[in-house]
């Protein structure tokens, strides 16, 4: 495994920003700090940016409702529907 550029390690830490604010977001809205956090905390900019960089960084793509990652796939149901960045 090759060690990440300088560029995907502050891609990986802009996405973890990201998702950390949806955490704290939903920590203040009373939610139980033991469970996950859902996409529901993030506003629309943030989904759509996390989205790009998880393509970059990851190799995600969305394609025909279908999510591609590390040689895996699954359809999207109606409500996780996006549009491919």
């Amino acid at each position: 495994m090759k060690e990440p550029t300088q560029k995907q390690k502050q891609q990986y830490q802009r996405l973890n920003e990201i998702f950390a604010q949806a955490r704290s977001r939903y920590l203040n809205a009373g939610g139980d700090p033991r469970r996950p956090v859902d996409n529901s905390y993030l506003t629309e900019e943030e989904r759509k940016e996390a989205l790009e960089l998880g393509a970059q960084i990851f190799g995600v793509e969305v394609k025909d409702s279908y999510v591609y990652c590390q040689g895996r796939s699954w359809k999207l149901t109606d409500k996780q529907e996006v549009k491919n960045p």
